[in-house]
């Protein structure tokens, strides 16, 4: 899918109150190549789409917050917008098989549930874009997480983590449980999360220390598909926005901040539930 340069020109025309020559000129390009633009009859090369929506985003129109907010407000009943951030962009249709293993729930089609959550994940990436979704919820089985001891042994589990415990009567359960689910709905965790898990699977913390540290940094949700007929019959795309120099360097600042706040948070977590909850081998024998 290329990018809708005719839609956002048409937005850049309403809000600035231009004209077509004005916003030629806006763009440094002549009326023709406008019209060709606009008609898709030539593709922009990179260079002068980056010079463009970095001169957008810094007169302050930020076109992608604009397109995300319009899409959620006019989304059916039923139907849940979502976004992929892409290190460059998506070929053919999206598919479980282009997934790597090792992931948080396994081979999947991995989608957040805001333009900012998605983004901040391919952001050092030049060639970068974000993909807008409509999901269908209609007749799809669903299985949904909050921050807990099953989605953190899950993470664990399918990271190949917890291979030394794949025989425990509780792994068995919740492994089992995805079995026919569609779609998991589960907290992201990111490298520092891992970093946590991995205290977690060494017996290094406990149960509720890295259940307090991981809840320390929210992400927000996940959805992940696990099934390729429900991504080609409830899994609509229906825009890829460009990510510019300018946004993905604000992106950038923002993450650091958070990361900052959330590292602190994670200190305090893990001092006050010291000694408090279960390690990692009681846990799972218990519950053998």
């Amino acid at each position: 899918m290329q990018y809708n340069i005719d839609k956002d020109l048409e937005y850049l025309k309403i809000i600035n109150n231009l004209n077509d020559d004005d916003l030629a000129d806006y763009c440094g390009i002549t009326r023709m190549t406008l019209n060709r633009w606009r008609k898709n009859d030539v593709i922009p090369a990179h260079d002068s789409l980056e010079r463009i929506y970095n001169a957008i985003y810094s007169n302050g129109i930020y076109l992608n917050k604009l397109k995300e907010e319009m899409y959620v407000s006019s989304a059916p009943k039923n139907h849940i917008v979502l976004f992929h951030g892409a290190k460059s962009e998506i070929i053919g249709e999206p598919s479980i098989k282009f997934s790597e293993e090792k992931k948080d729930f396994g081979k999947g089609f991995y989608l957040g549930e805001s333009f900012n959550q998605s983004a901040s994940f391919v952001i050092g990436y030049e060639s970068s874009s974000v993909y807008i979704f409509d999901f269908d919820k209609t007749n799809v089985k669903i299985k949904e997480y909050d921050v807990g001891v099953e989605w953190m042994l899950l993470i664990a589990y399918f990271r190949n983590k917890i291979s030394d415990y794949s025989n425990s009567t509780i792994i068995k359960r919740i492994v089992n449980e995805l079995k026919n689910t569609d779609v998991v709905i589960a907290p992201i965790a990111d490298n520092t999360m891992y970093t946590i898990l991995d205290d977690f699977i060494r017996g290094i913390i406990t149960d509720l220390q890295c259940l307090n540290a991981l809840s320390a940094n929210r992400l927000g949700k996940q959805y992940v598909f696990l099934n390729n007929d429900v991504i080609n019959s409830n899994l609509k795309m229906l825009e890829r926005c460009f990510l510019c120099e300018k946004e993905r360097m604000d992106f950038e600042k923002v993450n650091m901040q958070e990361n900052s706040v959330g590292k602190n948070k994670v200190k305090i977590a893990l001092r006050e539930y010291a000694g408090k909850g279960k390690y990692i081998e009681d846990l799972l024998y218990e519950k053998a």
